[in-house]
């Protein structure tokens, strides 16, 4: 471990134990990660560029592998797992680079309306605020025996802060841009 941490020319106290080594090269391992692909990739000009995990919507392969797993259930009706592959391979003939450009498409549209509303999102982050407008003097007056079991406090209830009505003029108009808002029955 020590040797690693040399050759990476991370420093360390000598005195560290193996737990403690351990847990300094998990925190910095991520930076030396290399993987043959890149490196094939990069002397033929290419680079990567990564998906973030956790994200099918940005992911054009994932959409053509969801239409295809949509046309073998629609076509299987009988659950014949022999006859999957054969299905499979209908698909895949019956798409064509239209059909590809429009999934890169899709997910061109669904990164530009991810961008518009980041700011949206950061900002909600930064300027959360929770307004209490009750009088809450009853409940600084609670008895001890009170059963802590009970406590209904778990599933708050939205306050003003959280209403709509509160958020208008032009400043909201333009943090809401590119902002899709639901009504309670979606």
């Amino acid at each position: 471990m020590q040797a690693w941490l040399t050759e990476k020319g991370i420093q360390y106290d000598p005195k560290l134990l193996n737990p403690q080594l351990y847990n300094l090269i998990k925190a910095n391992k991520e930076r030396f990660k290399t993987f043959c692909i890149d490196r094939i990739l990069a002397e033929e000009n290419h680079q990567v560029l990564r998906l973030p995990p956790y994200h099918p919507d940005l992911n054009p392969i994932e959409m053509a592998w969801a239409a295809i797993k949509q046309y073998v259930a629609s076509k299987n009706v009988k659950w014949n797992i022999n006859k999957c592959p054969e299905l499979i391979k209908e698909k895949i003939s019956l798409m064509n680079y239209r059909d590809w450009g429009k999934l890169c498409k899709k997910v061109k549209d669904i990164e530009e309306q991810y961008a518009n509303s980041d700011h949206v999102v950061d900002m909600l982050t930064e300027e959360f605020v929770i307004r209490d407008t009750e009088d809450d003097s009853e409940d600084d007056i609670d008895s001890d025996d009170d059963n802590e079991d009970n406590d209904d406090r778990s599933s708050p209830e939205p306050g003003p802060s959280m209403s709509r009505r509160h958020c208008t003029g032009p400043a909201y108009d333009n943090l809401m841009e590119g902002v899709m808002t639901l009504s309670n029955s979606e």
